[in-house]
């Protein structure tokens, strides 16, 4: 297979498939997400409506309540001929006005009625004749009840929920009492619902079904049920839920009211989101697509063009990995293939040019460094003359004098050993010993040396004069000043691979801007010598740099008052290794 193709593969693969998978994975995540958003707020919604129903339910019984417990009224239904005119029309006006001031407190009721079987006086609209029930309803409750008795009393017959009920009063029925409450604020979502995409609708069970219950409300078209989504709702445990209709994504939620054997259901439509999300996947599935064809097209023909030029770069490159950075490849054509060759060219060019330069500053920064602690002296010669000067002392009985030069001769000839760049840790410790001695005889004070690093360690390799320009330095600069007795300590620490020796000094120490100073001056990667020819911090970073990389760097930590420890990393590195 050609390598254009190759790439439209892998590109299909690796970006193009991945990416469409993800954008419709999440485009159904986010369809999912709203549709269980809506049923969620649907079942809710119903849930509130079946909650309001409930409520007026509760003011049905106590009104009830009122009624069925009035033993004087019911009393009064049963034998009106036990009492006189004036007491007749007494109770009359009484329970008129009791019954009127309830439905005044409770505005949900819409009516509340007596029908007296026995010849009393009316009192309209509450108290009638039973005469005027040309059918007492068989069913507790009735839906799209209208008063038609009532005359000409038209705002009293608005279509209602009403319930009839019988008084009895000593196993005797009595009369009729009616209770009722508008349709549309009964079932307030049926009837002032101004959403088209939600309706609600009151349906009744009859024999293993759902029939719907006509409003008479115009414009409202049921649901059509599946059995199954019947068989559901009907022997659900519980007396509401939702139902998603797939693919429109349609909404059923549903409530039933027990008291009144009835169902709400509330049919909520999603088409819009159906088909956005519809929309969407096509534009995106088309995006990408497009995307594939044009892309392959156009690798298809500038590989054929470039091929060439490539190839011939990368053999060079594989030349380079290989170890040959002096590696030169043929350049033809003007164009950007071409320019990628000679800039390849160039680069191979370069990095060889630089290794060189690289290995001949090593040379020389290492040999320059090391001739400079020699300051141009002839170390045998020295030494030889140190050594006869020691025994002319030792037959002179001088033991001190002797002593001293023995030291000095030991320190001229470990620091003189230039062509000697490494040497243990044990061997610099042992020459910043006889260094603090030689200072404890020049001066009428004593320092003391504390060395706290294990055995184990003292077998490590270092850059030689590691230690001994540190001691230097906290001499000059912690203890010189005072003329008093002072001390030094030198520990070290081990972190990772690297271990870190470090001279403290307990003087005066140094600010932070001090402190900051001499860190951005170590910073600075200009080769420099100390002006004095002697050997200070920025040669020992300069050879720490030299000799195992720019991460190897000298710590400063110092305060005011508190003193100051210098910090020289190595790796944790065996002499003998």
């Amino acid at each position: 297979m050609k390598f254009s193709r190759r790439i439209v593969l892998v590109y299909a693969s690796i970006i193009i498939i991945p990416l469409t998978l993800l954008v419709i994975g999440i485009s159904f995540l986010s369809l999912h997400r709203q549709i269980e958003k809506i049923t969620e707020l649907s079942t809710a919604e119903i849930l509130n409506d079946t909650q309001n129903i409930e409520r007026i339910l509760g003011e049905f019984e106590s009104i009830e309540t009122v009624i069925i417990r009035d033993d004087n009224f019911n009393l009064f239904l049963n034998n009106p001929e036990n009492y006189s005119e004036n007491e007749i029309i007494d109770t009359l006006i009484t329970k008129t006005t009791l019954f009127e001031q309830i439905q005044s407190i409770t505005p949900d009721i819409y009516s509340i009625r007596i029908f007296t079987i026995n010849p009393i006086p009316e009192r309209w609209p509450v108290i009638l004749n039973a005469s005027r029930l040309v059918q007492v309803p068989h069913e507790k409750w009735a839906l799209n009840y209208k008063a038609e008795f009532l005359g000409n009393l038209n705002a009293l017959k608005k279509e209602s929920v009403c319930t009839t009920r019988s008084l009895i009063k000593n196993r005797r029925l009595v009369g009729y009492f009616q209770i009722s409450v508008l349709m549309e604020d009964f079932f307030p979502s049926v009837f002032k619902n101004e959403n088209k995409e939600i309706n609600q609708f009151i349906y009744k069970e009859e024999n293993g079904d759902l029939a719907y219950f006509d409003t008479g409300i115009s414009g409202k078209i049921p649901p059509k049920l599946k059995p199954g989504q019947i068989k559901k709702i009907l022997n659900s445990t519980k007396n509401h839920g939702s139902i998603v209709i797939r693919p429109l994504y349609k909404i059923i939620s549903w409530s039933y009211i027990p008291e009144m054997e009835i169902y709400l259901i509330r049919e909520n439509k999603s088409k819009a989101i159906f088909w956005d999300f519809t929309e969407s996947i096509f534009i995106i599935i088309a995006s990408l697509a497009f995307m594939v064809i044009a892309f392959y097209l156009i690798v298809k023909y500038t590989t054929n063009r470039l091929m060439a030029g490539i190839y011939s770069v990368m053999d060079g490159m594989k030349k380079v990995k290989e170890g040959d950075v002096s590696v030169q490849i043929p350049v033809s054509g003007v164009d950007e293939v071409s320019e990628t060759q000679q800039i390849f060219n160039s680069m191979t060019q370069q990095l060889s040019n630089q290794i060189e330069q690289i290995k001949t500053e090593q040379s020389l920064i290492a040999d320059t460094e090391m001739k400079a602690m020699q300051n141009q002296i002839n170390a045998h010669f020295l030494y030889n003359v140190l050594e006869t000067i020691r025994m002319q002392a030792v037959l002179a009985d001088q033991d001190d004098i002797a002593e001293s030069l023995q030291v000095l001769g030991k320190m001229m000839r470990y620091c003189l050993r230039w062509r000697i760049h490494r040497v243990s840790l044990a061997q610099e410790i042992e020459y910043i010993r006889s260094y603090v001695y030689i200072l404890n005889i020049r001066n009428d004070y004593a320092i003391s040396l504390e060395i706290d690093i294990p055995e184990e360690l003292m077998d490590i390799e270092i850059p030689k004069m590691t230690l001994q320009p540190l001691i230097e330095n906290a001499f000059v600069h912690a203890i010189e000043k005072t003329e008093s007795d002072a001390s030094l300590k030198v520990y070290a620490n081990v972190k990772n691979d690297r271990i870190f020796l470090s001279v403290q000094d307990f003087g005066e120490g140094m600010s932070e801007e001090q402190v900051e100073n001499i860190k951005n001056y170590l910073a600075d990667s200009a080769y420099e010598r100390d002006s004095k020819g002697s050997i200070g911090l920025k040669n020992i970073q300069q050879r720490l740099t030299v000799f195992y990389g720019s991460d190897y760097r000298i710590e400063i930590n110092s305060k005011p008052g508190t003193g100051t420890t210098i910090s020289v990393p190595v790796p944790l590195k065996r002499i003998n290794q």
